[in-house]
């Protein structure tokens, strides 16, 4: 019987490894540095020979090398070493040395991840490619997208354009991919794709958009929520932005239809006491602090309680916004303040990066002021050496005006 013919596997998408017959050398138990960058370099330029002085220069940018020449001919000499533990045939010419070059040896039976990544993107994005075609294609790259390309050598002058060509590219199939399912109504396939996207891309907020919309789909409403809010904290940490008006929507649609109809009353009690017994101030995403804002303003007239807003902001000491580091810091310190310095009937939520808002059932402005002095005090008690000030303004609510 003949013995079927094996190939070589190479992997370069989210790590390097490379596989025969069962046997693997990977970048985890083998974590010389030099090694591998000399190894993927070879493997990433494989269609040129390379001279010895590029190579130098990649292992040793800045000369630190009293005999780099032997150096280089000691660490090509450690490769191929292990790479005979592979068992390949003929493995000595794995890497081809010719007239003071050395190449990658193009001719073996081997196959890379990189170039069937590409493959299989360059056939779904044909134009002539069935639907059905282009989505095989699609969900075959994104399996074999496992992290980024060397992620360990992603800050490699030379690897970063590699980088960037192969997530640029397996972003664009990933919106493609989903953009198709959503037409099969397959959610769960869409969740699956989103959350293996969100850990290689966390600011893409196409693909939060359409998890949450997916989960929704799939009654999965309280995980959509908890995505909502995880995404929202993230954006104000990073970048101190709140989500885009689409997803803000998304999620209103969420909190208003998200309930299914129940008629056991001790079962609804139930629900609705969830989280009541921590004590101080209720904080709530901004969408619901509106509701309860226009419930409060509508109820004025007809009870003629007073309650009052108020705006708490962090600024520097010259009144100007302040880093999104310095914000990230003391926003959620400042949090823990007003919760537990106010009442819990106080309602609040992040207003913006540097702000809450606050709404306070009281009976006059001066024990409004009282209230939000005390959060300030506690705040400065607990964190005397915050650089920044608090600053808030008070007011009473406006009832609605009665159309003539």
């Amino acid at each position: 019987m003949i013995e079927k013919k094996l190939k070589l596997y190479v992997n370069m998408l989210g790590g390097t490894s490379l596989t025969y017959k069962g046997k693997t050398i990977n970048d985890q138990n083998i974590r010389s540095k030099k090694f591998w960058l000399l190894l993927e370099y070879l493997i990433a330029f494989r269609n040129r020979d390379i001279s010895q002085q590029e190579l130098l220069d990649l292992i040793y940018p800045e000369g630190k090398s009293e005999n780099p020449g032997n150096a280089l001919k000691t660490l090509m000499h450690r490769i191929r070493n292990v790479l005979d533990e592979l068992g390949y045939t003929d493995s000595r010419n794995m890497i081809i040395q010719t007239r003071g070059t050395y190449a990658w040896n193009v001719n073996m039976d081997y196959e890379i991840d990189v170039d069937e990544f590409e493959k299989h993107c360059n056939k779904g994005n044909s134009p002539w490619a069935p639907e059905e075609e282009k989505l095989e294609n699609y969900l075959k790259a994104i399996e074999l997208y496992k992290g980024d390309f060397l992620h360990k050598a992603s800050l490699e002058n030379w690897a970063v354009q590699f980088n960037v060509f192969y997530r640029t590219l397996y972003s664009n199939i990933v919106h493609k991919t989903i953009d198709i399912l959503k037409k099969k109504s397959e959610y769960e396939k869409i969740i699956e794709i989103c959350d293996k996207a969100l850990n290689i891309d966390a600011f893409d907020e196409f693909l939060y958009y359409n998890l949450i919309l997916a989960l929704v789909n799939s009654n999965n409403a309280q995980t959509a929520l908890k995505e909502y809010r995880k995404m929202s904290n993230l954006f104000y940490k990073e970048f101190g932005v709140n989500p885009s008006k689409e997803i803000t929507k998304l999620y209103k649609d969420i909190i208003r239809t998200s309930k299914m109809v129940e008629t056991d009353l001790t079962a609804i009690k139930e629900v609705l006491n969830e989280g009541t017994e921590g004590r101080g101030a209720f904080y709530c995403e901004l969408e619901i602090f509106k509701d309860i804002y226009k419930i409060e303003v509508k109820a004025k007239p007809r009870t003629g309680e007073t309650v009052f807003l108020s705006l708490m902001t962090l600024t520097t000491s010259g009144g100007e916004m302040p880093s999104v580091k310095l914000l990230n810091t003391y926003m959620d310190k400042l949090h823990e303040s007003i919760k537990k310095s106010l009442r819990e009937n106080d309602v609040f939520a992040q207003y913006s990066v540097s702000q809450f808002v606050l709404l306070l059932p009281l009976t006059t402005y001066e024990n409004g002021e009282k209230a939000l002095s005390r959060v300030e005090r506690a705040f400065r008690k607990q964190y005397p050496y915050c650089p920044l000030s608090i600053h808030y303004s008070l007011e009473p609510l406006d009832a609605p005006q009665m159309s003539s």
